[in-house]
């Protein structure tokens, strides 16, 4: 006896005619219904051979089409003209199995659904959530509700980064070239590409498939890469287990934190150890320091949505370009690490990226558009840094018996540099505030320098905030340092750190640069460059 309802669903859904309600009913009833779901399972598996045809490197040839602009010329292979007709003839042969089985049995409705089958989203259905995403994210369907909102659908990222924040409490980011369907707010099947997974506490779990596999979440943090030949799982944070759906027999495996699992695409009920952190993940796309900055922040970087290495323009916002290396070196720009586990002036550093620098690199960033400074107004800096351990011992002293004077430089410099063309006049009239290679903080205004008796411990987070301000013939430089046990000040304070000299020091800044000594060693996070003191210290945004 046939089921009709059950079998309209099916066909409303590939058609992408499927309503809300409807959508719902079916996905309890894959959830209780080994059969019906090994029906669904026959529509992936379809899927999944239309993907591969297509990459078939036929002979093509080409296809009059009609859209509403009129006509197009389309390419088409051979591999999909067989597709298609292998598709159908699948479809048929299932459709005619679905109207001869006998009926099942009642089932019960009330849990969420475990399928993630491409299907069309009915305009009316709710959105499930935000995204955002890097300004020059390449996109070949992108998520397509006003107002930054994504509803149930496929995405297709070609390149860059973007970020969706479910309304559930889970955050996934993806990278391009990426290709994710989702499916209901706690549920999401990737067909090619890489994702990570941040299941936050307040949500009730997600589940992520992929052709061959189920991952269920253990509250953590995870990505998965999957291309051609495997799909690998690094587990960050908790757990998740791999159950394999198309295994000849039952296989399960729990993933921990720190571990990473290969499987092969044709062997999903196989595990293959390999090393954790030797691929990197983009983890988190920063945009809520713009907007609660209001419009304060004039640049930042969070080093968030870096994958292990500085790349152009693929963090922060406020600049023109990317980070670039100071002189002729040549290779990886520095190297962007995990954050450790702690709360610092507020900020929950768990699981975000922060920048390592070591001896004598520089890095330099051009401002998207130059700072001016008119008299009475004045641009602060600052950023979140720890001192590392590097030649020196903690207490300053060089390990050979050289005086610290005969020794390479261990200082750590914050330079906003002139807007010139004229590399000397950059040089000369460039404002800088640091460490020098004996642990003394210092302001250095067109080359005039103070500095303070105060040190900085090694290996323990500093919050820096450096105050530059203009009046019409003269400008002067404050810094401010706080440890992490001490009270960040609400409003601008009336005593700092140290106290700049009054020069006739530039108005009009065009760069910042990150410069280290040669046996220096620093980690970098939270760099702001604002108008007003409360934007720069707000980190908890």
């Amino acid at each position: 006896m046939r089921d009709e309802p059950l079998q309209n669903s099916l066909n409303a859904l590939i058609n992408g005619t499927i309503t809300e309600a409807e959508h719902q009913s079916l996905q309890s009833r894959l959830k209780e219904d080994a059969t019906a779901r090994a029906i669904f399972r026959e529509y992936l598996d379809i899927e999944a051979a239309l993907r591969t045809w297509a990459a078939d490197s036929e002979t093509p040839r080409l296809v009059l089409t009609r859209d509403s602009e009129g006509e197009k010329i389309l390419p088409i292979t051979w591999g999909w003209r067989s597709a298609l007709i292998a598709a159908a003839a699948s479809i048929l042969a299932i459709a005619v199995w679905w109207t001869q089985r006998p009926d099942q049995v009642q089932l019960n409705r009330n849990d969420p659904p475990s399928m993630s089958a491409p299907h069309a989203t009915h305009p009316t259905a709710p959105p499930l959530g935000k995204w955002i995403a890097q300004k020059d994210c390449v996109w070949q369907l992108p998520p397509s509700l006003p107002a930054g909102r994504f509803n149930a659908g496929m995405i297709k990222l070609t390149s860059g980064a973007a970020e969706l924040r479910f309304d559930s409490g889970t955050n996934l980011v993806l990278e391009g070239p990426c290709e994710l369907f989702v499916n209901t707010a706690d549920s999401a099947r990737l067909l090619a590409g890489t994702v990570f997974v941040h299941v936050t506490e307040v949500s009730n779990g997600f589940l992520l498939e992929t052709a061959e596999a189920q991952i269920i979440d253990e509250g953590t943090q995870y990505a998965v890469t999957v291309d051609s030949l495997a799909t690998e799982v690094h587990v960050f944070d908790g757990s998740v287990i791999w159950t394999a759906t198309k295994a000849n027999a039952d296989f399960e495996d729990r993933i921990t934190t720190g571990d990473a699992r290969r499987y092969l695409r044709n062997e999903p009920s196989r595990a293959n150890r390999i090393p954790f952190g030797q691929r990197q993940f983009v983890r988190r796309i920063d945009e809520q320091a713009r907007e609660a900055a209001s419009g304060a922040l004039l640049a930042y970087d969070g080093f968030e949505n870096l994958a292990g290495q500085l790349r152009r323009d693929r963090s922060g916002f406020g600049w023109s370009g990317g980070w670039e290396a100071v002189g002729f070196g040549r290779g990886p720009l520095a190297e962007v690490i995990d954050a450790p586990d702690e709360v610092v002036f507020g900020k929950d550093r768990s699981g975000r990226r922060m920048l390592s620098l070591r001896g004598g690199e520089s890095l330099r960033r051009q401002f998207d558009k130059p700072i001016e400074l008119n008299p009475g107004e004045a641009v602060f800096v600052s950023l979140l840094i720890s001192r590392q351990a590097s030649e020196f011992h903690a207490s300053g002293e060089p390990t050979s018996g050289k005086r610290k004077d005969d020794e390479p430089s261990a200082a750590i410099q914050v330079v906003l540099e002139p807007d010139s063309a004229s590399p000397r006049f950059t040089r000369r009239h460039s404002v800088t505030f640091g460490v020098r290679s004996d642990q003394r903080l210092f302001l250095n205004n067109s080359g005039m320098i103070d500095e303070t008796a105060t040190s900085l411990v090694v290996g323990e987070p500093y919050l820096f905030v450096f105050m530059y301000r203009a009046e019409s013939k003269t400008t002067t430089a404050y810094l401010r340092a706080y440890r992490a046990n001490e009270q960040v000040d609400e409003t601008q304070p009336s005593i700092w750190t140290v106290y700049g000299t009054t020069t006739n020091g530039p108005k009009k800044f065009a760069s910042l640069r990150l410069s280290l000594g040669t046996r220096a060693a620093a980690q970098i996070d939270e760099l702001r460059i604002s108008d007003s003191w409360s934007a720069a210290v707000d980190l908890a945004n």
